[in-house]
C-alpha cells in the first residue's frame, strides 16, 4: 500500500493532496500532505534490523531518530519553538524491507523566502534565544542518551564522504558552474585552508557553553506567512549540544546578503542574547558571541559546500544559483583572511554596534 493511503487512513484524513517527495541533506524522505485537517508531513526512513549496518545507512537511521526525538519532546513539553507538533508513528513491512514512519502536523502551511533581511533573522534569533533558554528544563543527561551518539554518526559519515565532496567540487569549477563564482581557479585552494584550520581545533572556552543546537539552520528551512511571521523552522535532524554561536552563525552566512553578514551581524546576536538575557540569563557575553562568530565562519563554509553543489546542480534559475555562490565565496574570503591575519576588525563595542543605521 502506498505510503499516503497508509496515513490517511492512520489519520483519517480528508482532501488530500500529496506535494512531490524529497530528501533530506541526510537522505530522510519526506512527504508533504495538504488535508481538510491541515498541513502534514511525513518522514520516511528505511530501517535495518540488524544491530551493524553500514556508515551511510546509519546517518540517515541517526538522522530520523534526532527528529523523531525532537518533535516528540517539543510536542510533549508544549515547547514554545515554532516547530511541528509530533502526531504518530508506524512501522511498514514490505516483504523483507521494513520501514520506519513518523508523522508532524504544522500549524500553518508557511513558506520559504531565497534570502532573510533584519526582520526574519531578529525572528528567527528571538526564537533561537527562546530554544537555548529551555536547557534548564530538558536534562543534558536525557539530550545526550539520545541524540549526541546519532549526531556523532552524521558528523562522522560527512567527514567520510568530504573528499569525494571535495573531488565533486574541483570538477564543478572547471565546468559551466565556474560562470557563477568571482575567482573560480583560487576556490579549492582556499578551501583547503580551511579544512586545515579544522583538522587543527583548539580546546578553548568556547567548547564550555553547550546549548540545544539545530545543526543546520538556513533561509530554506524557515517558514513565514503572508505577513512575513516566523511560524515554522524545519528539518531537526542534526540537533545536538553545541556553542550558542553555531545556528545564527550557519543562518547568517548561508542565508543573508553580504552586507549584513559582514557589517550588521551583531544586531542579530544583540536581538538573540537580550531576548535569552530576559529569559534565562547566559553564563557568557555579548562580547564572546561576536569572537565566536568569526570561528565558527569556517565549519559553516564548509560544510555548506554539499548544499552549495546541490543548488548549483539542481536548481533551474541562473540569478538563484549565481546568488548563493556568491554569498558563499565572499564568505569563504573573509574566513580565510580571518584565519591567516588579514581580516580586519572594525574593533566595534559590541553595545554601540546598533548604532550604525541611527547616526
Amino acid at each position: 500500500m502506498h505510503i499516503t493511503d497508509l496515513v490517511v487512513r492512520e489519520l483519517g484524513l480528508t482532501q488530500v493532496t500529496e506535494l512531490d517527495p524529497y530528501a533530506t541533506i541526510n537522505g530522510v524522505t519526506i512527504v508533504n500532505l495538504e488535508t481538510a485537517e491541515g498541513y502534514f508531513r511525513v518522514h520516511l526512513v528505511r530501517d535495518s534490523q540488524y544491530v551493524n549496518v553500514k556508515l551511510e545507512e546509519g546517518s540517515k537511521l541517526a538522522a530520523y531518530y534526532n527528529s523523531l526525538f525532537w518533535h516528540e519532546i517539543s510536542t510533549a513539553e508544549k515547547l514554545s519553538i515554532p516547530s511541528a507538533h509530533f502526531k504518530t508513528r508506524f512501522n511498514i513491512k514490505d516483504g523483507d524491507v521494513r520501514h520506519s514512519v513518523f508523522i508532524t502536523k504544522s500549524e500553518e502551511k508557511g513558506h520559504v523566502l531565497p534570502k532573510l533581511g533584519l526582520p526574519e533573522l531578529e525572528q528567527v534569533a528571538r526564537q533561537i534565544a527562546n530554544l537555548h533558554s529551555i536547557n534548564s528544563r530538558i536534562a543534558k543527561e536525557q539530550f545526550e542518551l539520545n541524540v549526541e551518539e546519532n549526531y556523532g554518526n552524521i558528523r562522522c559519515f560527512k567527514r567520510k564522504i568530504q573528499k569525494d565532496i571535495l573531488d565533486v567540487f574541483e570538477l564543478a569549477l572547471t565546468s559551466e558552474v565556474a560562470q557563477f563564482f568571482m575567482n573560480p581557479s583560487s576556490v579549492l585552494q582556499k578551501v583547503k585552508i580551511l579544512i586545515h584550520h579544522l583538522e587543527n581545533p583548539r580546546d578553548d572556552e568556547k567548547e564550555q557553553h553547550r546549548v540545544i543546537t539545530h545543526g543546520r539552520l538556513s533561509a530554506e528551512l524557515c517558514k513565514f506567512d503572508d505577513h512575513g511571521k516566523l511560524v515554522e523552522i524545519t528539518e531537526w535532524e542534526n540537533i545536538h549540544l553545541g556553542n550558542p554561536v553555531e545556528d545564527l552563525t550557519n543562518l547568517i552566512v548561508t542565508s543573508a546578503d553580504v552586507e549584513i553578514r559582514r557589517k550588521k551581524f551583531m544586531k542579530v546576536f544583540q536581538v538573540y542574547f537580550y531576548a535569552l538575557v530576559d529569559i534565562h540569563p547566559p553564563n557568557y557575553q555579548l562580547s564572546e558571541l561576536k569572537k565566536w562568530y568569526k570561528e565558527f565562519e569556517a565549519r559553516v563554509v564548509v560544510d555548506g559546500i554539499e548544499s552549495l553543489l546541490l543548488t548549483l546542480s539542481e536548481n533551474p534559475n541562473d540569478e538563484i544559483k549565481r546568488t548563493t555562490a556568491h554569498r558563499w565565496e565572499t564568505a569563504l574570503d573573509d574566513t580565510v583572511d580571518f584565519i591567516t591575519g588579514n581580516y580586519i576588525s572594525d574593533d566595534e563595542h559590541t553595545f554601540f554596534s546598533h548604532k550604525e543605521e541611527e547616526e
